[in-house]
Formats: structure tokens, C-alpha cells, sequence
């Protein structure tokens, strides 16, 4: 007998179908930033507890990948989905699903928490400037 349990990054990247799903079917024209939007709520919503980190992170990731997007009709492809599924792994402590993000990602990424720091519980701290050094972004 096979069980199959979805981790939380898994869970995200449904909800994040699910979003564009419904998307399409309550709207005659799909609009990649209004979806964006949608998810970039979805992102602040499952990291309740770290928000303002959250807000910063998914803003980061709308400026870099959504709004200078070629093609803004085709958003969120399935790239940027993975970084924004990396960036909910970081906040999770989970290094083996961060892969998609780049080392300008990392750097900016680790920037943004600095500037946040405050808000961030210590332990939940530590764990990501650990991450952050092992990714030599600091």
C-alpha cells in the first residue's frame, strides 16, 4: 500500500493552480498580474506569522519576474512559480526545495530579511543566515 503525503511546498504550488484554475473560469480574459496578485496574497497568508517578511519577499518577486515579464499574459510561468516555491521553502527552513533561486536571488533575499530582522522570531532567524551563508550570500 502506497501513501502519499504532500509537504507544504507541494500544498502551495496547488493552491497556486487552483488560483489560476479559477482564475480562468470566472473570467472571460485571463490576466497574469491580477493572478499574481492573488498568489502573492496566497504567499502573505500561509506565512501569517512572518508578514512583513512575506510582503517583502512576494513583492521582490513580482518586481523581478511578473512586472518585467515579455509576456505579462502568460504569468505566473512555471519558472517563476518554482522561485516563488523556493522563497516559501527558505521561510520554511527547507534548503533542498530552493534550487530555482538564483544567486542574485540569494543576495537580494538575504538583504531583504536583514531589513526585516526585527520582526523575524530569533530561532526562525538563525535558521535563514545559516541558509544564507551556506549560499555565500551574505
Amino acid at each position: 500500500m502506497y501513501i502519499y503525503f504532500m509537504d507544504n511546498i507541494q500544498k502551495f504550488f496547488s493552491d497556486i493552480q487552483k488560483i489560476k484554475k479559477h482564475y480562468r473560469s470566472e473570467n472571460p480574459v485571463y490576466d497574469g498580474k491580477k493572478v499574481c496578485v492573488q498568489i502573492q496574497n496566497l504567499f502573505s497568508n500561509s506565512n501569517r506569522n512572518l508578514k512583513s517578511l512575506a510582503d517583502a519577499f512576494s513583492d521582490y518577486w513580482m518586481n523581478k519576474y511578473i512586472l518585467n515579464s515579455n509576456q505579462p499574459e502568460n504569468e505566473p510561468t512555471e519558472e517563476h512559480i518554482k522561485i516563488l516555491g523556493a522563497m516559501q521553502a527558505l521561510i520554511e527552513n527547507d534548503i533542498f526545495s530552493t534550487e530555482a533561486l538564483s544567486k542574485d536571488d540569494w543576495k537580494e533575499l538575504c538583504q531583504i530579511t536583514n531589513c526585516e530582522a526585527e520582526e523575524i522570531p530569533i530561532e526562525t532567524l538563525n535558521s535563514m543566515m545559516m541558509i544564507f551563508l551556506d549560499k555565500q550570500a551574505m
